[in-house]
Formats: C-alpha cells, sequence, structure tokens
C-alpha cells in the first residue's frame, strides 16, 4: 500500500496534530464482539484484518485507511483487525473525520485515494477468484505483498505470512500451499531465510506465463 499520508502532513487540522494510539504485536484492536467504533490511519505497523470464519482479506500497511465501518449506522457484520507488528494509528471519531475532511480538502483527497486502493486491491481479488487456479492466485498474492522497490533483484515481502494463513487468503487447503511454494522454490524466484523473498524476474515470467 502506497504511503499516501506522513507525518508531516500539512493540514488545518490533520492527522498529525491528533493524538495517536499504539498496539502491541498480536493486538485486537476490534472484532465481532468489540466493533469498530472509531476509523484508523495506520502510521506505522502492519494489521491483518480478516472475517468471523477466520478468512484473510487483507493485509495493511502504513498509509492505509481502515475501521470505516465505523461510520455505518448498523453494519451488518464485523471483522477483525489484528497488529501484526507494533502498530501506530491515528483514530477519528466520526465528528473528528468530518471536521478535518472540512477543514483540509488535502487530507480528504488522500483519505478517498486509500480507500479507493482498498477497493481497487479487493475487485482484484474478486476477479482472481472467479479466473485464476489457486497456484496463480498464490503467486500474485506473494506479488502484491512485495515491497514497491527495488523493482529488480531479490526483495523480501513486507510480511512472511504462514501456509495456513496463505491457505485462507486464497480459499485454498494449507496442503495445496505447502505443495505451490515448494514448486516455486525448485523454480527458482521464492526462498525463505528469515522470512520469504521473491525473484522478482522470475515471479515477472512466471506470471507472464501463467496468464
Amino acid at each position: 500500500m502506497p504511503r499516501l499520508f506522513n507525518r508531516r502532513h500539512k493540514g488545518h487540522a490533520g492527522p498529525q496534530r491528533r493524538r495517536v494510539a499504539n498496539f502491541a504485536s498480536g493486538e485486537t484492536l476490534f472484532d465481532s464482539g468489540h466493533p469498530p467504533r472509531q476509523l484508523y490511519l495506520l502510521r506505522s505497523g502492519g494489521v491483518r484484518l480478516s472475517t468471523d470464519n477466520a478468512a484473510i482479506y487483507d493485509l495493511l500497511g502504513p498509509g492505509s485507511v481502515f475501521g470505516e465501518k465505523s461510520l455505518l449506522r448498523s453494519p451488518r457484520r464485523a471483522d477483525t483487525a489484528k497488529a501484526l507488528t507494533s502498530v501506530e494509528v491515528t483514530p477519528f471519531g466520526r465528528g473528528e473525520l468530518l471536521a478535518s475532511i472540512e477543514h483540509d480538502p488535502g487530507f480528504a483527497l488522500k483519505l478517498l485515494k486509500a480507500l479507493a486502493l482498498r477497493m481497487e486491491g479487493y475487485q482484484e481479488t474478486i476477479r482472481d477468484f472467479v479466473t485464476v487456479r489457486a497456484e496463480s492466485r498464490l503467486a500474485r498474492l506473494l506479488s502484491r505483498l512485495a515491497p514497491g522497490r527495488p523493482a529488480l533483484g531479490w526483495v523480501r515481502l513486507r510480511y512472511s505470512p504462514t501456509n495456513p494463513e496463505l491457505a485462507r487468503m486464497i480459499g485454498t487447503t494449507r496442503w495445496r500451499v505447502s505443495h505451490f511454494m515448494s514448486k516455486f522454490q525448485r523454480l527458482g524466484w521464492l526462498r525463505r531465510n528469515k522470512g520469504l523473498w521473491i525473484l522478482r524476474e522470475g515471479l515477472g515470467e512466471y506470471l507472464k506465463r501463467a496468464a
């Protein structure tokens, strides 16, 4: 996720002047029993979003906005947000958010862009579930977890999900994920070394052939 927000954001009522909240790794920010009451701007760290049946649908990085269901009067379903690392967020209640948007058009635009990027990612995921086989879905997911830079060579993924977590993200079994990951390592573009690493050129060629 691009860093749309940063600590030097200059706005009349921008988030850099607001309070921040900190969560330890493994801590739950909200879940079905404690639905979100605020919208969150993720300042640092990583957050995992999952459904009440444990399906993982997003891994968020700095600059992301989440908890938007707090803006609904009666959300039909509450998801779970869990800190993957130590996390710092700026929380916004409904009134606080409206005031920030009213006084800072730049902040409002970045907020909308952050939400639009998440929506675009979800549309890609839905398309993949409909049109792409599980092996390619896994490769696409690994590509999305890679950092923006460098553009070539070996890069370490921003997060290193376990095989069960990867299975919950692409809708298949842990056994199949293990099989696919072993295949990717044999192909020479995936390796495990204190985390997951991909060779961009190799992954790119694989995705090109798969298409």
